[in-house]
């Protein structure tokens, strides 16, 4: 998939998520991509959790009910510089459309958020006046080497999991999982071992999305503090409950927990 000027619109006037997501939907339909029903699966999806990534990005999308209603894969970015409440004190101001029949939303939500994971995008997309600058933003050209701060630390505990959902770990289950991370007062960071992904902090859903993690994909998480063993088992009890939306296979750690020693990562990369 290839974004284009095309895809891109600008609006000055939308302020309230119900209005963002009816001028996503008539621009998805005007574009060939989804018929008006589709605007049902965008509003039910948000019902059941927020798209909103962080950052002041949504990206919304239909449910998998909704899939028939998707003629052809693609997106529809809607830029609204005044900012559109998303609820829950958040504020979007990019706002991507997807339509997907199958699993390549992941592949789109992948080089989405790789090109908006920096915390210098925003200030790049608010100085953005036209579709192409909005263009030059989204293919990276703002986007700072992410730094590996693997390198500065060291972790209590470390398990595997194998990724059980049809769809993949796309926006809901990826909130469950952020959900379930943030309970907890460790640092967590999580690596995509089937994509060799950077590790990212398990708290960011724009980071975590980012792995495009597909069904069968293993994420390693890595968890630094005195709560590190109790957060792993949680997490291990999420990935066992489907993420929130399925019954998935029972999970178990490829190793217990152990307690990692100094030169890990020596150890992992030789």
């Amino acid at each position: 998939m290839e974004l284009t000027q095309s895809d891109i619109q600008f609006n000055h006037h939308i302020h309230s998520k119900s209005e963002a997501l009816r001028a996503v939907s008539a621009a998805l339909e005007l574009a060939g991509l989804a018929r008006s029903d589709y605007l049902a699966g965008l509003e039910a999806r948000e019902q059941q959790i927020s798209t909103f990534l962080g950052n002041g990005i949504a990206i919304p999308h239909g449910t998998p009910q909704s899939r028939d209603a998707v003629l052809k894969t693609g997106v529809s970015v809607l830029v609204c510089p005044q900012g559109v409440d998303w609820g829950e004190g958040q504020t979007a101001r990019l706002i991507v459309g997807i339509a997907a029949q199958d699993n390549e939303h992941l592949d789109i939500l992948r080089q989405l958020t790789h090109a908006l994971g920096d915390d210098n995008v925003p200030a790049a997309l608010a100085r953005a006046t036209t579709p192409r600058e909005v263009l030059d933003v989204l293919a990276g050209n703002y986007t700072a080497e992410e730094t590996n701060n693997d390198e500065q630390l060291t972790f209590d505990e470390e398990a595997t999991f194998t990724l059980r959902n049809p769809h993949g770990l796309h926006a809901r289950p990826g909130a469950i999982l952020v959900k379930t991370v943030k309970q907890w007062p460790a640092e967590v960071f999580v690596e995509n071992l089937d994509t060799r992904s950077p590790v990212v902090d398990a708290r960011n859903l724009m980071r975590v999305v980012s792995l495009g993690a597909k069904q069968g994909h293993r994420l390693r998480f890595r968890v630094k503090g005195k709560e590190a063993r109790a957060a792993l088992h949680a997490i291990g009890e999420a990935f066992e409950g489907g993420l929130g939306e399925m019954a998935a296979h029972p999970q178990h750690l490829d190793k217990e927990p152990v307690r990692t020693k100094r030169g890990w990562l020596s150890r992992l990369f030789g």
